[in-house]
């Protein structure tokens, strides 16, 4: 169990005054990507790597987590004296979660990888890249933390559907909600995204995450750093004394 939760805590780690006319969920969307920085600025950014932690049941957690677009993703977590991680490729991934007794790294299943690897863009992840976008539909509008807000069904072109509900008037993304297969059981995720950041680059992240397992609250936040392709394959020595 505890690997299931800490494994849900990685993947977390990869919506007043509404306006006076109906619009689509495109013209949403839209309004959403204007908001965080446009897709000018997005299209720059090659990479993030996001620092943080999370209080876990009264254990803190460090947390960071390195995307290289379309190469790879690490979630690395520090807790009680040892570091875990995952990591997600295009092609594979690993878990290593010693504080969860993992002995060693093991390869993700196919299903919880695949649900994974559509956030190996960090516009993705944001719903920045409409290109990636299926299908969606505006479901109406709901109050998150009451906040008014679009409520948005998105399907992505591999399939995957999330909710999303973006602020009515400034258009951040402040909820998903979706559901994923970990470890053979079917889990609902929802993360909630405050504490917004314009940052040097142009583009506007939320650094606070809330989740069913506790507020991941990133402290720092470094774009389009260079990172080694050994980042995205588990060490030899992982698991071994």
């Amino acid at each position: 169990m505890k690997v299931l939760k800490l494994s849900m805590v990685a993947i977390a780690i990869a919506v007043t005054g509404c306006t006076a006319y109906a619009q689509t969920a495109d013209e949403v969307i839209q309004k959403h990507i204007d908001a965080v920085g446009g897709c000018n600025a997005w299209d720059k950014i090659k990479s993030v790597k996001l620092t943080g932690s999370i209080n876990q049941g009264g254990m803190e957690l460090t947390m960071a987590q390195t995307i290289v677009n379309d190469k790879g993703s690490r979630t690395d977590i520090s807790a009680m004296g040892q570091n875990g991680y995952m990591i997600i490729t295009p092609t594979e991934g690993w878990m290593y979660m010693p504080f969860g007794g993992q002995t060693k790294p093991e390869p993700i299943p196919m299903d919880q990888l695949k649900s994974q690897q559509d956030k190996l863009n960090f516009k993705n992840s944001q719903l920045v890249d409409k290109g990636h976008i299926a299908k969606s539909s505006l479901e109406g509008r709901d109050t998150i933390n009451k906040t008014p807000c679009f409520k948005l069904k998105i399907t992505d072109k591999d399939g995957s559907e999330q909710t999303c509900f973006i602020d009515a008037k400034t258009y951040y993304l402040v909820r998903t909600e979706m559901k994923m297969n970990l470890q053979g059981d079917e889990q609902e995720l929802s993360i909630t995204y405050s504490d917004f950041k314009k940052q040097p680059e142009g583009i506007t992240v939320p650094m606070t995450y809330g989740t069913a397992q506790g507020e991941l609250k990133f402290k720092s936040i470094e774009i389009n750093k260079t990172y080694s392709d050994g980042l995205f394959k588990p060490a030899a020595s992982d698991g071994k004394n």
